[in-house]
């Protein structure tokens, strides 16, 4: 369970006019794919962050799976079975790759479990035939295309088998077969395997996707439903 209970977060503290999210509060069970829509700035980036654990709320307090991860000080192991918990993919592929080839990257996040070597090339086969990358592992990233990358990203988390994750903007930059095949393999993730998943979208289409919407607007939380009772006609004025 991701629990939010009266959380505030300003990017400047002395600062009146900086972004503030304003006292938001909602509870998400795994099982779920969660919607969070709005537009930019609206504060739904900044609450992917702090279920993340990314960063840490100005007041109020955040839950992953138990864990008070919106205090101060946090132990080194705490933290990364915090991590673990919740992983995150970022909406730009650039800010995430760290290996040189396909294979290093994927590799980069086992190695810090201290995963074996023999599982992590068992994991590392699974995880690239799922994904479109096999043939890959070999070749440097920065020879990959866009929709490459951004598989790769996603790749590179769910081979860590975290028990939640938030994606940011996972399909904007693939293709209509890509964000296809991606949405059955999260479904079967969410279903199988009772994980979380929370997406950032901006896509109108993405919406037949979710499970339940969480809106904000104005660093507030306007909606949180099920995605069927959510009223279509609002989205345009949401995003």
């Amino acid at each position: 369970m991701i629990l939010f209970e009266c959380v505030s977060f300003r990017y400047h503290q002395n600062s009146k006019t900086s972004f503030s999210l304003k006292e938001v509060s909602f509870e998400l069970q795994k099982g779920e794919v969660v919607g969070v829509i709005g537009s930019n700035g609206s504060g739904k980036s900044t609450a992917a962050k702090l279920a993340s654990g990314l960063i840490k709320p100005s007041s109020g307090r955040i839950l992953v799976d138990g864990v008070n991860i919106s205090e101060s000080r946090i132990s080194d192991s705490e933290n990364k079975t915090i991590k673990l918990r919740a992983g995150i993919i970022f909406q730009n592929p650039e800010n995430q790759i760290v290996g040189t080839t396909v294979e290093e990257d994927l590799a980069f996040g086992l190695e810090n479990l201290q995963v074996s070597n023999s599982e992590m090339r068992a994991k590392i086969e699974s995880i690239s035939k799922r994904f479109g990358l096999f043939e890959l592992l070999k070749r440097p990233v920065h020879e990959l295309s866009g929709g490459q990358k951004q598989m790769l990203c996603i790749a590179g988390i769910i081979v860590m088998e975290p028990s939640w994750l938030i994606f940011d903007e996972p399909t904007a930059h693939l293709d209509p077969w890509s964000r296809r095949d991606f949405w059955v393999y999260v479904k079967e993730q969410c279903k199988e395997k009772n994980i979380g998943i929370i997406v950032i979208s901006q896509l109108p289409g993405d919406l037949d996707e979710f499970d339940r919407i969480l809106v904000f607007s104005n660093g507030e939380l306007v909606f949180n439903d099920k995605s069927s009772l959510y009223v279509r006609p609002d989205f345009e004025s949401i995003l």
